[in-house]
């Protein structure tokens, strides 16, 4: 407690002195500081990786996650084609599809060739149907009728030749040889 007293007994007369230059409108002068002295210069350090991903520093920084190189995106150039990722093929893709097309050919011979045979097979076996027991008549009787058909047309064309010499005349057939011999 003694010593709480002597300490406002100290700090009461400050306050006083204060309070009167407050009044007066100036400022109450403060003791000079010394001067720090110049500390040596350190020379800089890298700066730590803000993250445990970032290896290297400055330019050199590669960024890992999950333990792989991360690459940043190119940016895009005109007229240069840029190729990020899996490095392109050596063989080109037309070579690929004619690949395929082989392949497949290949395999519709294999499968496609038997199956084509046992269907040929199929259709000789199953060509020669017997015909109904009164089939045979029918078409014995339709083959005789065509026959008599022919004949009977042969007659008529045969006529129509005859009528049309007669209609020419007699003198049709002597003109025409001697318009041959004029020759």
């Amino acid at each position: 407690m003694l010593v709480r007293a002597m300490l406002q007994q100290q700090s009461q007369p400050a306050n006083q002195s204060n309070r009167t230059n407050q009044r007066s409108g100036e400022r109450p002068e403060q003791p000079e500081r010394p001067e720090r002295p110049e500390r040596p210069e350190r020379p800089e350090r890298p700066e730590r990786p803000s993250s445990p991903d970032v290896v290297g520093s400055g330019v050199n920084e590669i960024i890992v996650r999950n333990g792989v190189p991360v690459v940043p995106p190119v940016p895009a150039i005109p007229g240069i084609e840029v190729l990020t990722g899996d490095a392109p093929s050596p063989i080109p893709p037309q070579a690929v599809d004619l690949a395929y097309g082989f392949f497949a050919m290949i395999a519709a011979i294999l499968i496609g060739r038997p199956l084509s045979r046992a269907f040929g097979r199929r259709i000789e076996r199953g060509g020669q149907a017997a015909l109904p027991p009164g089939a045979s008549e029918q078409l014995q009787r339709i083959e005789q009728a065509v026959d008599a058909m022919s004949i009977e047309v042969e007659r008529i064309s045969e006529a129509q030749r005859y009528l049309t010499k007669l209609q020419a005349g007699p003198g049709a057939a002597s003109s025409a040889l001697s318009s041959g011999e004029r020759r």
